[in-house]
């Protein structure tokens, strides 16, 4: 799906073969049907640009979108002419173009615009300045007509509805393109949490490798300050055992409170304490050293 573009319509033109066509008023059913012709060209040709890849492929062919946009029932109300020259067979029109689309069209188109982050249809239909009614969508629209010399046909111009021919293009595309958006949004979604699993492992899986180092590392040091102390003289050790039991009272209280601050996690934590317990220990065994000495 495309960002919103708008379509030039300065002066989208068509010829429509008629039987017997004796003249082109701006009311006319021969004159409404060229002009109504026109806008389901180029709702078609929006929604074909919509639906365009950058490889040039599309995500339905041409057949499908026509038959999409033979869906919107398009009528013109109001007419009115607004310009008549005698002179001339030609006829500058306005009114007010119609168009009611089946609500799982504007569901569908909905649902795909807010996969992609787009915004809903309302907001579509409000920027391309698209009055909404329920499922009936409807724009102020100008226009011209005109027979032939032969009067055998209509020439019809619509002018500047570019911005909301685009929006019906767009709310086409979106309709169409809703499996397929879909189906990728799935796969992306299936695809990002199988990578999340695989990082949520990685990293469960390095937190235990430094738990384990630190688990080993912790023991090291335990038996390193053991040795030390049961090589101390006995009355060196009466005369240090209560005030070894409050350091080792202190060493716990401490790293407790450091591991806490390190991590909420169960084993990363456990990781810090004895990383703390550690490094504790050691110093307190450069202490008992000197006292060896």
């Amino acid at each position: 799906m495309r960002p919103f573009k708008f379509i030039s319509a300065a002066a989208i033109a068509a010829l429509l073969s008629g039987c017997g066509v004796a003249g082109a008023d701006c009311a006319s059913e021969a004159s409404q049907q060229v002009i109504l012709s026109i806008l389901r060209e180029q709702v078609g040709k929006a929604a074909e640009a919509d639906l365009e890849a950058e490889d040039g492929t599309r995500l339905a062919g041409s057949s499908r979108i026509g038959a999409t946009v033979a869906e919107l029932e398009m009528t013109l109300e109001d007419i009115r002419t607004t310009k008549k020259d005698p002179d001339s067979t030609k006829r500058f029109c306005a009114g007010t173009a119609r168009i009611v689309a089946p609500l799982t069209m504007i569901q569908d188109a909905d649902q795909t615009r807010k996969l992609l982050d787009m915004g809903d249809v309302d907001s579509l239909f409000e920027q391309a300045g698209l009055k909404r009614s329920a499922d009936a969508l409807s724009f102020d629209i100008e226009y011209s007509v005109q027979p032939t010399d032969k009067r055998d046909k209509i020439y019809g111009e619509v002018d500047g509805a570019g911005f909301q021919l685009t929006a019906l293009g767009q709310l086409v595309g979106a309709h169409l393109a809703r499996r397929e958006i879909e189906g990728a949004t799935q796969a992306k979604a299936a695809q990002d949490a199988a990578a999340a699993a695989k990082t949520a492992r990685q990293v469960q899986a390095a937190q235990q490798a430094d738990l384990d180092l630190s688990a080993a590392e912790n023991k090291l040091a335990a038996q390193k300050i053991n040795a030390l102390w049961r090589a101390l003289p006995d009355d060196t050790r009466s005369q240090l055992l209560e005030l070894q039991r409050a350091w080792v009272r202190k060493k716990a209280a401490d790293c407790d409170i450091e591991a806490a601050g390190a991590s909420a996690e169960a084993v990363p934590r456990e990781a810090a304490r004895l990383r703390c317990d550690t490094r504790m220990t050691l110093a307190r065994f450069d202490e008992l050293q000197s006292l060896l000495e």
